[in-house]
């Protein structure tokens, strides 16, 4: 049964609905978000950029990390001129929604919010250069904000049940600096 209400069937239903995931938490009788979702804040919030980049270093380097106290930046080239850069913030959670300096901030309505520039060079203020030029090249609506959940990895709750299959994030969740969750959904 859809959100919608809509009914649909299948030979089969493969669960890659994410760390949020309706599925799993159909299968394993407890909620896709809250108390008993099994998932807590990983005690950082991360603001996500995606952007069109002519890098001086674009098609040398693919992946850049640069790692500071309570604060990481990433940096990765994902092609065709293309880029999509990280800053991980040690925050308390739901601190985007309070905090005074991220204002302006846009709810884009799918539990992200987009980002401000200026606060992120400020955060980042002393940083390597290359931090700073991504985010000056970055438009508002190009950044998004979401606090980060992790979760174990179910091995105590199955992750197929009949011809349900449960596979990504909605079985092992795993943080985005980790750069594995795309290649662990095809794994599984």
């Amino acid at each position: 049964t859809l959100e919608d209400g809509e009914t649909v069937s299948a030979d089969v239903l493969i669960g890659a609905d994410g760390i949020w995931s309706s599925v799993r938490a159909e299968m394993h009788n407890n909620e896709a978000k809250g108390e008993t979702s099994g998932a807590t804040y990983s005690g950082y919030t991360v603001y996500a950029g995606e952007l069109d980049y002519a890098s001086p270093d674009n098609g040398e380097v693919g992946y850049k990390v640069y790692i500071g106290p309570q604060q990481y930046f990433v940096i990765t080239d994902i092609g065709n001129g293309r880029y999509q850069w990280y800053a991980f913030l040690a925050k308390p959670v739901g601190t985007a929604e309070s905090d005074i300096l991220l204002k302006p901030a846009i709810d884009t309505g799918d539990g992200c919010r987009a980002g401000n520039p200026a606060y992120l060079r400020g955060v980042f203020e002393g940083w390597a250069p290359d931090i700073h030029d991504i985010i000056r090249a970055t438009r508002n609506d190009e950044i998004e904000q979401r606090d980060l959940y992790d979760r174990p990895p179910s091995i105590n709750k199955p992750w197929t049940e009949g011809r349900v299959a449960l596979l990504g994030d909605a079985i092992h969740a795993m943080m985005p600096n980790l750069g594995q969750g795309g290649c662990q959904a095809i794994e599984d």
